[in-house]
């Protein structure tokens, strides 16, 4: 009977995945057919658009192919930044310019393509000159050109580039999502919560064995699993031999996701910021079973206590990796910012983590300037999902002549290069704080 029981749970186990992945094609070949369907009506558009202007569509085709590729080369030379585009008035010299300018409403007369060429150049001028690289990184990125997953909550940004199909595709993903998907991805969610809450409970009353450790781990793992599931959050983890169990573990911070991402294939003592409400609930009942430290960012001494907790936890090996966000606040998940230099201070060997969220199939960044907590979950549940690739690092040891803003630098550069994201040398604390003056 139970050896029936375990093949019937190791299949539904096996069976779940693959929905997943099935879950993930369909929507990929969503997104290819609507990505299909926008350059469908690009080119109508701009086909109409030539009519007007009395242009051959077939010398713009060409120019649009050679302006691909010249785009494709600035982007590459200028680090990822947005390359200037010149007006559409440009093809008539045949100098070139960028296709998707001509998507400007119909022009009436020789002065108002004028004026709008003035203001095209101002714009563009205006916006090189206010564009930064670290401001960018503290809301969501805007999706690629061309691209679109229907997670618009209304069409009148994009009512111009929509045909009657994406328009019907556009309502019935808003009727899966907001109504099938939310109701019961809340229901599961306040019901993994108060789950956690009750095990946590009863395991911190259980007296100290040798094997409580390993049961906190087993149980809290198959926890976090199931609340990630009924997100649902789909998780790919590469170089598993890397993964840490002991000492200082540090990745790059995009969201509290990170957490339930890293927690559900790893047990980590956390350390963070005192939160109230959900966060708040989360942390007390998880601080009933493992060592974490929670701590106030405006309390000097709090700090102070947690380096020393830190050193003292970390060469300890009956206790769990301690797992630290060192940039101190949530990124966009397009750089790494500044890593503060306590956490490589404390210890000469860390354990680096990288996290990459794929955002064609949900934003997981919390712009908690902006949003609440509740109100963040709220998008999170109502995205088709959260998928995320997580590389284990090998361990970095400190050198023998090196500080540790140097080692953080060091291992700030290598989780970027992993990801595959910017390395900027910015803190991330300007999103709380104005810059100083000197700086500007």
């Amino acid at each position: 009977m139970l050896f029936h029981l375990a093949i019937m749970v190791v299949a539904s186990w096996f069976g779940f995945f693959w929905m997943q992945w099935l879950y993930l094609y369909l929507l990929e070949r969503l997104f290819a057919w609507i990505a299909h369907q926008l350059e469908v009506t690009r080119q109508k558009r701009v086909r109409e658009e030539m009519e007007r202007l009395g242009l051959d569509f077939r010398f713009v085709k060409e120019q649009e192919d050679k302006d691909k590729e010249d785009k494709e080369e600035q982007e590459l030379s200028l680090n990822g930044r947005k390359p200037f585009r010149r007006n559409y008035l440009d093809f008539r010299g045949g100098d070139g310019g960028d296709i998707n300018d001509l998507l400007s409403p119909p022009i009436k007369n020789r002065f108002n393509c004028r004026m709008e060429q003035c203001c095209d150049v101002l714009s563009a001028g205006l916006s090189l000159v206010l564009e930064d690289e670290v401001t960018p990184r503290f809301v969501a990125a805007p999706a690629p050109a061309g691209e679109w997953n229907l997670l618009t909550r209304n069409l009148r940004q994009r009512k111009r580039y929509l045909n009657w199909q994406l328009r019907i595709a556009w309502l019935i993903g808003w009727i899966i999502r907001y109504v099938l998907m939310l109701p019961m991805r809340t229901i599961a969610c306040w019901g993994c919560l108060l789950m956690i809450s009750v095990v946590t409970a009863v395991l911190g009353q259980l007296p100290e064995w040798s094997f409580k450790r390993k049961l906190v781990e087993l149980v809290l793992r198959q926890c976090f699993r199931i609340t990630a599931s009924c997100l649902p959050m789909i998780q790919r983890f590469h170089n598993v031999q890397n993964r840490p169990t002991m000492g200082i573990c540090v990745c790059n911070h995009t969201s509290p996701l990170d957490v339930l991402v890293l927690m559900c294939d790893a047990h980590y003592s956390l350390t963070g910021q005192k939160h109230d409400g959900i966060l708040g609930v989360l942390q007390r009942a998880l601080s009933r079973v493992s060592p974490h430290m929670w701590f106030d960012r405006q309390e000097l001494g709090d700090r102070e206590a947690l380096g020393l907790v830190l050193r003292l936890h970390g060469t300890n090996k009956d206790r769990p990796p301690i797992l630290l966000f060192p940039e101190g606040t949530c990124i966009n998940n397009t750089a790494v910012m500044q890593f503060k230099k306590g956490s490589f201070a404390v210890s000469d060997i860390v354990y680096p983590v990288a996290i990459r969220y794929d955002r064609r199939f949900g934003e997981a960044f919390w712009d908690s300037t902006r949003y609440s907590m509740l109100r963040y979950m709220l998008m999170v549940v109502s995205s088709w999902c959260i998928c995320c690739d997580v590389w284990y690092m090998p361990a970095l040891r400190r050198r023998v002549d090196e500080t540790p803003v140097d080692f953080s630098n060091r291992v700030k550069a290598a989780i970027a290069a992993q990801a595959n994201i910017e390395d900027l040398p910015w803190d991330g604390n300007l999103k709380r704080q104005a810059p100083v003056r000197d700086w500007q």
